[in-house]
């Protein structure tokens, strides 16, 4: 039956939003089914990184239509010299069309026409998603786990000393953080920066910190009203303690027991020392890339979309 349709590809729009949405629930769930899992609980919600990504990279968002329904789509952003893709789903009907690596292709073509050096993607633990992205030059570097556990393993970390001090002026540390980017992740975030501190993710002026050392940006880290630490990049893997230090204070005087983060296995530091106060591994993935990038040991993205 599948093998009969035609699929024609165009740009994404707004429009397209909430059909990707179903298109994104039902691979996930056919994913879970295939795996034995429990199908994971969902309810209706439009992410706000679908309409981010369409503002700052529409090149780079792509859907397939079969008889005028939405079968597949993919998401993807380029900054400085590092494509990501942070979104690929296709309907499990139609799978055997080639739809995955027809979206795939072009969303790495905008990022080859914008002068991308690396392409990456946070894959699940799906055969084929992973083979389509080897096949696309792109092999595992390292394994994104999202961990979660009790905000007082955070409030037990060193704070910063005496020559250290906290500080909430983000807006006046833009240029410093920018750098701060470049060295950690690779290249610069300041349209994620901006959607943060806008309140979009449930996260605002008030919810970001930066570590000041001296006259130096030593790191800057966001928490969000439900739990979530990220994005945290820090000058050296031990300044990040201190980062998650200040989240964990912060989540204590709002009375939130239970905090979660997206940490790539290369950052030691920060896996280390919250799985030895208590915290769990809820599940992983796996990041692929033709060529390592950025500094993970001292960096945790703000979750597996690496937005």
């Amino acid at each position: 039956m599948p093998d009969r349709l035609a699929v024609e590809y165009r740009p994404m729009t707004a429009a397209d939003i909430d059909a990707t949405g179903f298109i994104r629930k039902a691979a996930l769930e056919g994913l879970a089914r295939g795996q034995n899992q429990a199908l994971p609980p969902w309810s209706p919600r439009r992410y706000p990184h679908f309409e981010h990504l369409l503002r700052t990279d529409p090149g780079g968002a792509w859907i397939g239509v079969a008889e005028g329904t939405a079968v597949g789509y993919a998401m993807a952003f380029t900054r400085g010299d590092i494509w990501f893709l942070s979104q690929l789903f296709v309907l499990p009907e139609v799978h055997s069309l080639g739809v995955g690596a027809s979206v795939l292709d072009l969303a790495m073509d905008y990022g080859r026409r914008n002068g991308a050096r690396v392409f990456s993607v946070v894959s699940s633990t799906s055969a084929g998603a992973q083979a389509l992205y080897m096949r696309a030059g792109m092999f595992g570097i390292g394994i994104g786990y999202q961990v979660n556990g009790p905000v007082s393993a955070l409030t037990a970390l060193p704070a910063p000393g005496a020559s250290q001090r906290i500080a909430a002026d983000v807006g006046g540390w833009s240029d410093r953080i920018g750098e701060l980017d470049r060295a950690v992740f690779g290249a610069e975030r300041g349209a994620e920066h901006a959607l943060y501190l806008a309140g979009t993710y449930g996260i605002d002026e008030e919810h970001a910190s930066l570590l000041i050392d001296g006259d130096a940006l030593a790191g800057y880290v966001y928490a969000s009203d439900d739990g979530h630490i990220g994005p945290l990049a820090a000058a050296d893997p031990a300044a990040q303690l201190k980062l998650l230090r200040t989240a964990g204070d912060w989540f204590a005087e709002r009375n939130i027991a239970e905090a979660r983060a997206f940490i790539i296995s290369s950052n030691q530091a920060a896996l280390g020392t919250l799985l030895r106060g208590g915290w769990r591994v809820r599940s992983w993935t796996f990041l692929l890339a033709n060529q390592p990038f950025g500094q993970f040991d001292r960096y945790i993205p703000g979750n597996g979309l690496l937005l």
